[in-house]
């Protein structure tokens, strides 16, 4: 895929999704999904050699010679707690806004740190699978195919729609895989919110916990029965629905 061609739409899209102060970690996550929103499921063709030219060309276009009118362009540089925070010339940065964006990066910085592990953990749960590396990760037998996407919860209520777009149009193999969280805040919060319209798409969200390589199904499981065993407590989401669907405003 020419890189050339399409780098002007995720630069529109990520664009869109930065706020007036950036750090380089938060533009490196929110570049997986821009990604995915651009080229659906042909982003499983962007492979890691692929994304990381794809990130030189976005931060360079951002922080240093635009390559796209759709490019936003953060051309000042301030430093907080030992942090690269980058903003646009017309913005006087505000203490909310700095402290939002540090804390940003300190969340980019965690799941970026936890990736690779996580990429383990999910191979290892398809570990009778062939794989093919992606922003999509495609796993594949004789009888099963399944996509995996790689997120944070919060980022999937952003994300839904295509999300969504992605369980339909591949007809329920797709997964949403996100790290354990230290409180079940944002996943009540999106259960609540999201819950239905996940299950009708056939959209599966699996929550990954790369400090012991274990997963536990959130929201669906998968097609191949066969991988339920792998799963750490394969009743969670079951469990989950019957309990959260009636108790879950009193959790919240």
């Amino acid at each position: 895929m020419d890189r050339e061609l399409i780098l002007p739409e995720i630069l529109r899209e990520i664009s869109g999704m930065l706020r007036n102060i950036v750090t380089e970690e938060e533009i490196e996550v929110k570049l997986y999904r821009a990604i995915l929103r651009v080229l659906k499921t042909d982003a499983r063709k962007i492979k890691e050699k692929d994304f990381r030219k794809i990130l030189n060309d976005v931060t360079e276009s951002m922080f240093d010679t635009p390559h796209s009118i759709n490019s936003s362009h953060f051309s000042e540089k301030i430093k907080f707690m030992n942090v690269d925070l980058y903003h646009v010339h017309t913005c006087k940065p505000r203490k909310e806004e700095i402290e939002e964006a540090y804390n940003l990066c300190m969340e980019s910085r965690r799941f970026l740190r936890s990736l690779p592990e996580i990429i383990r953990t999910v191979d290892s749960f398809f570990k009778r699978y062939n794989h093919e590396d992606g922003v999509v990760r495609r796993y594949f037998s004789p009888r099963h195919e399944n996509f995996v996407f790689i997120s944070m919860i919060g980022d999937v209520s952003s994300d839904l729609k295509t999300h969504l777009e992605l369980s339909e149009d591949l007809n329920g193999r797709y997964a949403v895989v996100v790290p354990v969280e230290k409180t079940p805040k944002r996943f009540i919060k999106f259960y609540r919110n999201h819950s239905e319209e996940v299950k009708k798409a056939g959209l599966r969200i699996w929550v990954a916990n790369p400090s012991d390589g274990t997963i536990d199904p959130f929201i669906g499981y998968p097609k191949d029965l066969n991988l339920i065993k792998n799963f750490k407590n394969p009743r969670i989401a079951s469990i989950i629905s019957s309990f959260w669907r009636t108790n879950v405003d009193r959790l919240d």
